[in-house]
Order: C-alpha cells, then structure tokens, then sequence
C-alpha cells in the first residue's frame, strides 16, 4: 500500500493512474492496519457494483461456527446465534459438541446391537431377555444396565444432552474481527446487491428487446403475407434461410465483410422478393381463399427448399461473419452488456418498421393494397389490378424476410433448417400481436420476445422448457383475447 500510494500522484497516464486509484481503495479495505480508513474506503466504493468489489467485500463478511462454554468472550466479532431446536436441530448441535470434545458421544444403533450381541449370557443381555429386545426400550433399558457395570460406554439420554446444549453457546463470527468494519460492509453490500439487482432487471429488459427485435425482424415479413394477405406461407422460414445464404455467397466474393454486408442487404431482398413473386405466381395464386390447401402446398415448397439448400450448401453449418465493428459488445458494467450485432439488428427493426409503415401509407403500392385487402372487388373496379397487387404485396413480404435472414445469419448458425427454428415465433407474433395490423406485429414480437427472456431467468439452462412454457402461455392467452393484443376493427375485423 505505502509504495503504491506514493506512485499515485506522480502517474501520468489517466488511465494508469485510475487503476492505481481503484487498486488503493480495494487494498485499503482488505489490508489496511487502520479502521477508520478502511470503513471509509468501504463507505466511498459502496455504489460501485464492480466484481472486484464484491470480491473484496465478500471475505470480510465470510462466517465460521463457533461454540463456546457459557457465554462467548467480549472481543469476537458475532454474525448470529444459533439456537439448538431452531436456526440449527438439537441433533446437529450436539454432534458438534462431540467434535469439539465437549460432550460424550452418541452411540449410533448398530452399535447398541452390536454390543448388545457381545455380551449375550445365559439368554439375558443386563437382565434383559434376548427374545424382548426386539423394541427400542427395551434395548435401551438393556444398554443402560450394561453401561451401569462398566463393559460399554454410557449413552447420553436426551435430558442429558439438553443440559449440556443449555451449558453451551453455538455462533457464527465473522473472519473480520473488527465490527465496525464488518457492519460498514454489510451496508455497503445491501446498496451493491440493490444496484446489482437493478442492473440485472436492465439486462434483462435489454436482452428482452433484443430478442423481440429478432423476432419482430424474422415476422414483419409474415405479418405482410399472412396478417394483411391472409396468406399461410409455410415457406417463410424458408425465405429467411435464403437471405441468410445469399449473405454467405456474397462474402464468398467480396472478402471486405462491411461491403460484403452492404451488397447482401439489398441482393437478399431481390433474390427473396422474385423467389416470392414465383411462388405467388406458381402456387399461392390458385389457392386464395383456400387457407388449408395453401397451407399444405406452401409445407411441401419449405421441404422441397430446405432439400435444395442441402444439395447446393451441404448440411454444414456456413459462417456468416459480422464486420469487425460489430465485434464485441456495448459494456455498461459488470452485470450489464449487450452485443454490437443486437443492436444492429435493433436498429434494422426499426429502419424496416419505417419503410413498411412508409410504403403501406405514404405510396401507391401501400394505397391499393390496402384497398385490395379490404374489399378486392370493389378495388377491381376502381382500377387496380388485384392480382398484380397480391404478386408485389407476397414479393414485398418475401424480400423483407430475406433480409431479416442476413441479420439473423450474422449471430446464428446458417444451415438449412435455420428459418425452420424462427417460423413458429413469427407466426405467434403476428397472431398474438394481432393479425393484418403492423402495431399488433410489433406488441407479439415485444411480449414474446420478453417473455421468453423472462422464463429463461427463472431457468436459464433449459431454452427448451422456457420455449415450451412460452407457448403454454400463449395458448392460454389466445383464449381470453383471440384477435390478439392490437385487434382490428371495422369491416376489416370482420372479414
């Protein structure tokens, strides 16, 4: 301590000269000869939730037991009685008597028998009949009477060692024998674990949101094809995989990993938006209004694609790697952090949500779709062409999902069945966001996204059990409000 306090003003790095100022305070605390300056070293680091702080605090308030004869003496530092029958069993107790000499031992059953069946005399055992010493009283009473002659050692009764329970005194001392300073941490450690817990609940909240992104990202697609078309599209997952594989191809020619991930946005939109286009013009088209057999068709085209995916790619895992900007994480503190590529995907959430609410009202393409949606008739003869309109709206939804596949592949692993592990979270939150309504999209991605992140917290080893008491919920939910969280209303609603 006396060297490095000595070296402190003379330092001239800023940053040097902060570590050395941060190490001053945490060796005070541990080693310092005076209290006063280490109470007041744990006074000005008890808003600090570093680790190093926890773990230097953590030792001075580390616990021992202790038992003393009568009352313990005035100079121990005490953390708590123990009171035999209540924090700690009179059984418990006493076996640490035992260990600690102060008390004779207990002698355990089979050594009762054991000695009991040594001295075996003419049929008795201490003037007991051998055919009566089947019950534990009259084990006892034989025991007893064996002790009372000398040839075993005395078992202790229960009165006997309640008596010398009473005559004894069971603690917990602190390792740090000054109170002072062990009440100065135990303060200092109840504002640390408060602060510790807030900025759990903070990366809690920030991983929530970043799921929900991801979520909202891998739907907002779905929430075009499905909510507004009325559309099952199987097969979205499917195009979300293919952004992804566009991403890995352009990174396969452009080495730069930013310009790599510039060109794959908008390819991945164009691969995924005319890959739409053909399954709208091929297949969805013929099957309006006929949800079940669009449902098979579409389930049978996701096959067929993943199948593809395998024969081109093969069934290993393809890197998509982040640029070096997005390496790393956003670090608050010790408990709170959240990745660069998270955020990114936040921010793209965003940029999405913008340019859908922009092209569904400010544009013509927005105007007529929505027309078309609400009354295809009606849009029919006032002009618009529905089938062209449905052809843009699938593509338009199908290019967003190839998007979302890029940002999706930067974290996960990019193989073929990548969009199958996302197209049941995009179908729970378009239909319990609310379906046909981008809001409702955003609320489902936002309370699944949580949700999921919350039940992990309570189990954060299992993801499986906390995706399946996710859906669990969901299903429970979906009774009490089935047109989910933003329900449509008017002509819309009732369609």
């Amino acid at each position: 301590l006396a060297p490095l306090r000595a070296s402190i003003p003379m330092e001239d790095d800023p940053e040097l000269k902060a570590m050395k100022q941060r190490a001053e305070r945490l060796l005070t605390i541990a080693y310092d000869p005076d209290e006063s300056s280490r109470i007041a070293a744990i006074d000005q680091m008890s808003r600090d939730i570093g680790v190093d702080v926890r773990a230097t605090l953590n030792p001075l308030l580390e616990t021992r037991l202790a038992v003393f004869a009568g009352e313990p003496p005035s100079d121990v530092n005490i953390a708590s009685r123990l009171e035999p029958g209540e924090q700690i069993t009179a059984i418990a107790a006493y076996d640490i008597l035992v260990a600690a000499d102060m008390g004779p031992p207990r002698i355990a059953p089979d050594a009762i028998r054991s000695a009991l069946a040594e001295h075996i005399q003419g049929g008795f055992v201490g003037g007991v009949p051998v055919h009566q010493l089947d019950s534990q009283p009259a084990r006892s009473r034989a025991y007893a009477a064996l002790a009372a002659e000398g040839l075993v050692p005395p078992e202790p009764t229960p009165d006997a060692m309640a008596e010398t329970l009473a005559r004894h005194s069971f603690l917990r001392l602190f390792a740090e024998p000054s109170p002072a300073v062990t009440d100065a941490a135990l303060k200092a450690m109840r504002s640390i674990d408060l602060r510790v817990g807030l900025n759990r609940t903070l990366d809690l909240f920030l991983d929530g949101m970043s799921l929900a992104s991801i979520y909202f990202l891998a739907a907002i697609g779905l929430a075009i094809t499905f909510g507004v078309m009325g559309v099952i599209n199987m097969a979205h997952g499917e195009f979300i995989m293919m952004g992804a594989y566009t991403g890995y191809v352009v990174q396969q020619v452009v080495p730069d990993h930013t310009l790599s991930i510039l060109l794959s946005i908008p390819l991945a939109f164009a691969v995924t938006f005319a890959a739409g286009v053909a399954l709208e013009r091929l297949v969805i088209r013929w099957l309006y209004n006929r949800p079940l057999e669009t449902l098979l068709a579409t389930f049978g085209v996701s096959i067929a694609l993943q199948q593809l995916a395998k024969n081109v790619f093969g069934t290993q895992a393809r890197p998509l790697t982040a640029p070096g900007w997005l390496d790393g994480a956003w670090v608050l503190n010790d408990v709170v952090s959240i990745s660069y590529i998270r955020i990114a995907i936040f921010v793209l959430a965003g940029v999405f949500l913008a340019i859908y609410l922009y092209i569904m009202r400010r544009t013509r393409l927005g105007l007529e779709t929505r027309a078309v949606t609400q009354n295809p008739a009606m849009a029919a003869s006032m002009g618009i062409n529905p089938n062209r309109v449905n052809m843009l709206t699938f593509g338009l939804g199908s290019g967003i999902a190839g998007v979302a596949g890029v940002a999706i592949g930067l974290f996960a692993k990019v193989t073929s069945e990548l969009g199958s592990e996302y197209i049941v979270q995009s179908f729970m939150t378009v239909v319990v966001g609310g379906v046909g309504n981008i809001w409702g999209t955003l609320a489902g991605a936002g309370m699944i996204g949580f949700l999921q992140k919350g039940i992990e917290w309570f189990n954060p080893s299992n993801t499986l059990a906390a995706q399946t008491f996710m859906i669990i919920f969901i299903i429970i939910f979906i009774q009490f409000r089935p047109r989910g969280i933003v329900a449509l209303r008017g002509r819309a609603a009732g369609d």
